[in-house]
């Protein structure tokens, strides 16, 4: 049965073949920390990237949307979010927009918030996540491929079974025309915001407690 991609469209349809493509090469692993089982998959999705006649890079800087905001830590002020992200791989191909890959052992971490910012932008968003709970919803535009790993107690290690074709993809919903203008919008004014920051005397920076 064909698979019909519901409302992240694009980025569904990149999760679909990247599945199919472990599945396919029999991608599985055994008794890896979770900092191999990172690098692990990450090789993965730059073989699926190379064998699609596409090229990546890791580590590829982005922008949120949003400014950060300086937040009151007590002893310590902080930029929320940071002033600088990065995608763990981005997927730059010559018959489409560019692609946003993240690479998740949990939930709590700022890759859905940098796929968010992407897809609203109109990009394809990816997210790749093994082992632990899946949150219930997606930002619009992001589609998620769960690895379901099992784990070993003292050490702490992680393997996974071949990829069968049949693990989850999950997706939010269609990014609307008005929520990609309206991030558009937001987008222009923040890089005019720093341009204007640019040209003004430096402020103090965030402060720390000794």
């Amino acid at each position: 049965m064909a698979h019909e991609p519901t409302g992240a469209g694009e980025s569904e349809i990149l999760a679909v073949s990247l599945r199919a493509y472990l599945s396919e090469t029999g991608f599985s692993f055994t008794g890896l920390t979770g900092k191999e089982v990172t690098q692990c998959i990450t090789r993965a999705v730059v073989q699926w990237v190379g064998a699609s006649g596409w090229r990546c890079r890791t580590e590829a800087q982005m922008r949120y949307i949003d400014p950060p905001r300086l937040k009151d830590g007590g002893c310590l002020s902080y930029w929320s979010p940071s002033w600088s992200a990065y995608l763990d791989l981005r997927v730059v191909r010559k018959d489409g927009q560019p692609v946003a890959v993240e690479i998740d052992r949990a939930d709590e971490s700022t890759a859905v918030d940098k796929l968010r910012d992407e897809a609203l932008r109109g990009r394809p968003a990816l997210w790749i996540r093994w082992h632990g709970a899946l949150r219930a919803e997606l930002p619009a535009g992001v589609a998620r491929l769960h690895l379901p790993t099992r784990s070993s107690k003292a050490p702490l290690r992680y393997s996974l079974a071949p990829v069968a074709g049949t693990e989850a993809i999950t997706t939010g919903q269609a990014v609307t025309l008005e929520a990609r203008a309206d991030a558009q919008r937001r987008d222009q004014q923040r890089i005019a915001d720093e341009k204007r920051a640019a040209a003004r005397p430096q402020e103090p920076g965030p402060t720390r407690c000794y």
